[in-house]
């Protein structure tokens, strides 16, 4: 039974870009779905033992990462690094998309299409049911389109649960000759699919033009601003104006486009076709605090309200694949944060602080209604903190801020709090 309440809340940003931040104070879960959002006199918490005090901070949903490269377990090869996708999730990163599995000697470098189908199935089943840090959502199994596939290899990946194509380009096959044929069947088995817009940035990557993008119509423009060496401006205005298609911004692609993108986008009034993706972990994008980070560079460097930005990394995303997550709204899945500004900030909560250009801080991270940490191991510290029936759950010195998450003491234990 995944029941909790968060009440004492400033501010409550709904994740959906079209309603903002939504009046209230308190967030009521019950059965890890999200019961009730609004003023504590007006919604149930009856029968609920586990009550969080916020003290004034802000809620939000769990940010989403809309492009990475994982491997079948928290590491990633080409960085070293073990314990990367966790790290995220105690960054306030609760669900991740994949855009393609890699790994020494993987079948998706090798044209091998028996090869990429099986790798594709196994990722999905593996993620199904391993979550990093014990909560991260991870949707794996995303098929490198190779030679070889068939018609009934996608009918087999849909039956098995595939539902995405790996950013075309960024691997595989990429001329429109070549993979139209298989974008058909993809939409016959209603696959999600992207293509990347980016010069060739790795052996094995392909350019991709503007036009032939329009041609193939995907679902999601991959690391539109670059990925992350950048095209020219023209392919990216002609995607912005000539189509409806969802564009991608990568945090560690060309910084130029990514605002001259958003100041765009935003003149159009069509900031909910932008989404936020990491592009990681390749040793070029930092996963942990990169959505963190690119709502922080949207919002200060572009005069975009803080909320917009947390949409943009949220329900955009969520509205975009078609997840129950992503917006603090009654029956979605409890994926929340509480944020807060880091101490000393010229912001007097977290939007002020995010507008300002000052990093996001966490103070609590809860993922189905379960709370899963009390602070990223790299987020800043937060002007304030949550209280666990009473008690205070705070960073208690340096030790503890710069090398260990907080430790859960027992007598937390009995509400199913875990770290």
């Amino acid at each position: 039974m995944n029941d909790i309440v968060l009440k004492n809340i400033d501010k409550i940003v709904s994740g959906d870009i079209n309603v903002g931040v939504v009046p209230g104070d308190t967030v009521v879960v019950r059965n890890g779905l999200i019961s009730g959002v609004g003023y504590a006199k007006d919604v149930d918490t009856s029968g609920i033992d586990l009550v969080v005090d916020v003290d004034g901070q802000t809620v939000c949903p769990g940010f989403i990462d809309c492009h990475i490269h994982n491997t079948l377990d928290d590491y990633a090869p080409q960085r070293g690094a073990v314990g990367c996708y966790s790290d995220a999730l105690y960054s306030g990163t609760t669900t991740m998309c994949s855009e393609g599995e890699q790994g020494p000697g993987w079948p998706r470098f090798y044209d091998d299409p028996i090869g990429c189908k099986a790798a594709a199935i196994m990722s999905k089943r593996v993620f199904d049911r391993f979550r990093p840090g014990g909560a991260l959502k991870v949707h794996g199994g995303a098929l490198v389109l190779v030679h070889g596939l068939t018609e009934q290899d996608f009918k087999e990946m849909a039956e098995a649960g595939v539902w995405l194509i790996a950013e075309i380009g960024g691997g595989g096959l990429s001329d429109p000759v070549e993979v139209e044929p298989m974008l058909e069947w993809a939409r016959k088995y209603n696959f999600f699919y992207s293509v990347h817009l980016a010069p060739p940035s790795i052996p094995g990557s392909s350019w991709v033009t503007s036009e032939a993008i329009l041609k193939l119509k995907p679902n999601k423009v991959a690391h539109t601003n670059g990925g992350s060496t950048a095209v020219s401006f023209d392919h990216i205005e002609r995607l912005m104006d000539e189509s409806d298609i969802p564009l991608e911004l990568v945090v560690n692609g060309n910084f130029v486009n990514f605002n001259k993108m958003l100041k765009h986008m935003d003149e159009k009034n069509e900031l909910d076709r932008l989404v936020f993706g990491s592009d990681a972990p390749t040793g070029q994008a930092s996963l942990p605090g990169a959505i963190n980070r690119a709502i922080v560079k949207a919002s200060s460097l572009n005069e975009i309200p803080a909320w917009k930005a947390i949409a943009i990394a949220t329900g955009n995303a969520a509205d975009l694949y078609r997840l129950n997550t992503g917006k603090i709204e009654v029956g979605r899945e409890a994926d929340i944060q509480v944020i807060d500004c880091p101490p000393g900030s010229c912001g007097k909560d977290v939007l002020a602080a995010i507008e300002h250009g000052d990093p996001i801080g966490n103070s609590m991270v809860i993922v189905d209604g379960r709370i899963v940490g009390f602070r990223g191991r790299d987020s800043r510290p937060t002007a304030r903190f949550c209280k666990i029936e009473g008690n205070p759950a705070y960073v208690t010195g340096i030790t503890e801020h710069l090398f260990f998450p907080p430790q859960i003491c027992r007598y937390y234990e009995g509400f199913g709090i875990n770290q």
